[in-house]
């Protein structure tokens, strides 16, 4: 499966048998959180127990995108796993979080409002392809652990 890549987003999965690491960077909005979603629930059909969504990268999320990613808990939740942020918390989303009342739901240790992030990744094989396309940053961070190889 290759990343998903939309304007304004790049989003890319490891994957191990207990454990989903989905790095994204750019924008999460309602222009982009369906590729979001389509890679969460890809995750979720091979029942990891938690899924962590990188944010460290991410410059921008909206209400839309927090109702997705606050959706993604519930469906993770469902599927027996918990969906956690992971990484550097950016203050924009940690604004909007507080203000929601929601960020007891999302964070977890490792996930930091800004500042250097203690990162918690999975030992994890590529969900997606380990390359973006031609000209698109890839998502994860340079401390994100080697795909393995077969």
């Amino acid at each position: 499966m290759r990343p998903h890549v939309a304007a304004g987003l790049h989003i890319e999965a490891l994957l191990t048998s207990d454990c989903a690491a989905v790095y994204v960077a750019g924008e999460l909005d309602l222009d982009t959180a369906e590729q979001l979603v389509q890679t969460v629930r890809t995750c979720l059909t091979h029942r990891p127990n938690v899924v962590r969504v990188e944010v460290s990268e991410l410059a921008f999320c909206d209400w839309y995108g927090l109702k997705t990613l606050l959706s993604l808990h519930r469906e993770a939740q469902r599927a027996g796993c918990a969906l956690k942020l992971s990484g550097t918390v950016r203050p924009q989303l940690v604004r909007l979080l507080a203000a929601t009342g929601t960020g007891h739901l999302l964070t977890a240790t490792g996930a930091q409002p800004t500042g250097t992030a203690r990162r918690r990744h999975c030992a994890a094989a590529p969900l997606t392809a380990p390359n973006p396309a031609p000209g698109v940053p890839s998502a994860r961070p340079a401390t994100a652990p080697a795909p393995a190889v077969a």
